[in-house]
């Protein structure tokens, strides 16, 4: 089966996160004669060989919800169109035509599918944590490669991510006398100001450049539209380097803040190391062309990075098209993917 023709055949199976049934039944249908472990909705297959460093094949399975203009795969004109086939079905397409090549099964490494749900929903819904728990030889890999969307570049490491609920207090009154009140939308009027003209921190970490963000996402109240409010929250969303724990995280958005709102974390993901000390991530790389870039979002490189497994992304995905309405890969990016991916398991 053709790369173009596999990942058409992955995008038709309906995969929103909390419904990856269908394509982990599809996986363990699909590998009966493998070594094979299913956890939950996340299927691992392959297991180590004896003087072969294990390589892991890394992709999660869910996707967002799907646009009127992406809910049929198809292809057109070079194009593989779909929800997910940047984020990241092309790179689980490129991970089971490796594993699926008898000589690369058969070559200096070991490579293991992990193909795993819940990637897109909240940190702690993500099933990857469970299956490093369930199969434990997979912490003891000398690589995993994360096929995310880096339009062919090798990206390392990944920013962590705190979501907080910042509430601010007023007292309601009557809109037509809002003197007997106190407004607390309006009073988050200074630190929303605040964010909005803030520039990102550029923040260096084995001289890869990563970029600091903290970012209002949503705000709300739960009154009537003629009640001054006396209760206003908006989440703000702090994307930090990965010289940081989740703590220096914590109180650096607290400093911002200043006491002027209550502040709710609400949820965390820890960031990911680059690793540009392991061995196989300097091979990859080399392999790939030898330039690496910093990771400027989150992945679950930082799982695999606390769990003692070096890991980098690199994916035939684009960037700037995860979560686009009309989401597509282009098919040249899926055959150099696979050639750089199978170069390197080729030794």
């Amino acid at each position: 089966m053709s790369l173009t023709a596999l990942l058409l055949e992955l995008l038709e199976m309906p995969c929103l996160t909390g419904e990856e049934g269908p394509v982990a039944d599809w996986l363990v249908e699909r590998y009966r004669d493998e070594p094979l472990r299913r956890v939950g909705d996340s299927v691992v297959v392959g297991q180590p060989r004896p003087g072969r460093p294990t390589v892991l094949l890394v992709s999660h399975t869910d996707v967002v919800p799907p646009t009127d203009a992406d809910r049929s795969p198809r292809r057109e004109a070079g194009r593989v169109v779909g929800r997910g086939a940047s984020d990241m079905k092309g790179g689980m397409a490129v991970a089971l035509d490796c594993f699926d090549d008898p000589a690369l099964r058969h070559g200096p490494y070991a490579p293991v599918l992990v193909c795993y749900a819940g990637e897109e929903g909240p940190h702690e819904g993500n099933e990857l944590g469970g299956v490093l728990d369930a199969v434990g030889f997979l912490r003891a890999a000398e690589l995993a490669v994360v096929l995310e969307p880096t339009d062919l570049t090798v990206q390392l490491g990944c920013l962590g991510g705190l979501h907080a609920e910042l509430a601010f207090a007023g007292r309601a009154a009557h809109s037509a006398r809002p003197w007997q009140g106190d407004n607390a939308l309006t009073a988050a009027g200074a630190l929303l100001d605040d964010l909005h003209g803030r520039e990102p921190r550029d923040v260096e970490v084995d001289g890869l450049v990563y970029r600091e963000v903290l970012t209002a996402t949503q705000a709300w109240t739960v009154n009537a539209r003629n009640v001054v409010p006396d209760r206003f929250v908006v989440n703000v969303n702090y994307r930090f380097a990965p010289d940081k724990t989740l703590a220096d995280a914590e109180r650096r958005l607290r400093d911002v803040v200043g006491g002027r709102a209550e502040v709710q974390v609400v949820d965390r993901a820890p960031p990911g190391r680059p690793r540009r000390d392991a061995p196989l991530v300097d091979a990859f790389a080399r392999r790939a062309g030898g330039r690496v870039r910093p990771k400027q979002a989150w992945t679950d490189v930082a799982r695999l990075d606390q769990a003692g497994v070096p890991a980098l992304n690199y994916g035939p995905g684009l960037t700037a098209q995860a979560h686009q309405s009309g989401e597509y890969v282009p098919e040249a990016n899926l055959t150099t993917a696979r050639d750089v991916v199978g170069r390197f398991l080729a030794g």
